[in-house]
């Protein structure tokens, strides 16, 4: 009897120091979080599609001292800030220049002097081997309604393909704030993914989504070794099968893109042929085997029930950070390449991004997202012909004529033109790159 007391005490014992551990891990993983992250503060002036304009606050973390990188979504940064600025905790805030803005990830890189690195910050480890497994402890670090350098505690729920692209489902509460900052595995504490959105709390409760690490890391690695990261070219639109159950058949291959893949309807995308990657699932999985190649490259491909290998050329999407657009009167005209432009926006037409509240062009009638037909009616498809040709006009104080066209559904149409005459104001060209003037 007293040999079986003894044995349940230290039983009991183990089991205190083993959750007494545990615990202290738990704490001091947030307490390393306090070291990497940062705040973030945005400032957007002229914002392209599905930007806004205003002040954006959000997180961010180290990922490279010796760089002076800082990860963060792009929905923070926005795709054309004005400005950026980050603070470590208890340091003030510092301007940050804006490296690497990705086509499909919610995922940015920032870049700061190091001089401004504080010694105590460290570089996290990062989860870039594997996607974590369901069940994980995990933690969502930020600062929720500008609650700054705070914790919440949750679990990895699964990890999910949605939107055309993977991201770690997790319960722990993610609010506005988090953005942008660590989701911390609370086993070994390496950051896993990067806090992006949660549903409505209306709607749900406990669906918040992160950055998959192990794809955001791919992006990170070839922007270190100075390889252009960008998403390729994808000149095929593919079958949406809502069981999943074929994996990426083509539906229809485009030939105006700047590459051309010999591709046919319902043949099926199996991998690369040279064994580096899986067996494509979706798109996302296709993109992510890409990165970083360029040229001629091998895939294998089911066709009519045999599989044939056959050769593509890959080429990178131009670098978003390039991207170049025109604002005047409160409107933002730039491109947007699209694969199926060659169906849906034949003549290239310049897209209408965003237009401004209180503004001549909202004033106007000018409605965002459809395109720029005409200007007096010129067919103008370079922002910068578009940005001399409105400069002029307003040098000169004449109004001009836009003929824009939009989706809405007329008889036997689907697009509908409209006319606008506007005072041509605020003329220049916008982007992260853009040069003063026009040229």
């Amino acid at each position: 009897m007293g040999r079986s007391s003894c044995i349940a005490g230290l039983l009991a014992s183990l089991l205190i120091f083993s959750f007494s551990e545990g615990a202290h891990s738990k704490e001091s993983f947030f307490d390393t979080a306090e070291t990497y992250t940062v705040r973030v503060r945005t400032l957007v002036e002229y914002p392209f599609l599905k930007g806004d304009e205003g002040s954006f606050l959000g997180a961010g973390f180290l990922i490279n001292k010796k760089l002076g990188w800082i990860v963060t979504n792009a929905h923070v940064t926005s795709r054309n800030p004005s400005s950026v600025e980050i603070a470590f905790k208890n340091e003030g805030f510092l301007e940050a220049e804006l490296l690497y803005i990705d086509h499909l990830l919610d995922f940015a890189v920032l870049e700061i002097p190091t001089a401004s690195i504080p010694d105590r910050a460290q570089e996290p480890e990062l989860g870039c081997a594997a996607d974590p497994v369901v069940g994980t402890p995990v933690g969502a670090y930020g600062h929720p309604f500008s609650l700054t350098f705070s914790g919440t505690r949750g679990i990895v729920s699964g990890n999910r393909h949605r939107w055309d692209r993977y991201w770690v489902q997790t319960d722990a509460a993610i609010n506005s704030g988090n953005s942008g900052g660590p989701l911390i595995s609370l086993e070994n504490g390496e950051v896993i993914g990067i806090n992006s959105a949660t549903y409505s709390k209306r709607m749900s409760e406990g669906l918040g989504f992160a950055v998959s690490m192990v794809r955001a890391c791919r992006v990170i690695e070839l922007l270190e070794r100075g390889v252009n990261p960008s998403p390729p070219f994808i000149p095929v639109s593919f079958v949406t099968d809502e069981n999943n159950e074929d994996g990426l058949v083509a539906a229809v291959a485009y030939q105006k893109q700047p590459v051309a893949w010999p591709l046919k309807p319902g043949d099926r995308l199996i991998a690369l042929a040279d064994g580096t990657s899986a067996e494509f699932e979706n798109q996302a999985d296709l993109i992510h085997a890409l990165r970083g190649r360029v040229g001629e490259q091998e895939l294998l491909v089911e066709r009519e029930g045999e599989e044939i290998a056959i050769s593509i050329l890959v080429e990178p999407r131009p670098e978003l950070m390039d991207r170049i657009g025109v604002h005047a009167s409160g409107i933002i005209f730039s491109k947007l390449e699209l694969k199926d432009d060659e169906s849906m926006n034949p003549l290239g037409l310049l897209r209408i991004h965003s237009v401004a509240g209180a503004s001549i062009g909202a004033l106007s009638r000018v409605d965002p997202y459809g395109h720029l037909y005409s200007v007096d009616g010129n067919l103008v498809t370079s922002a910068k012909a578009l940005c001399a040709y409105l400069k002029e006009a307003e040098s000169s104080g004449k109004k001009v004529r836009l003929l824009t066209t939009s989706m809405n559904w007329k008889y036997r149409a689907q697009t509908a033109y409209n006319t606008h005459q506007i005072m041509v104001t605020d003329v220049k060209l916008v982007g992260p790159r853009a040069p003063a003037g026009c040229s």
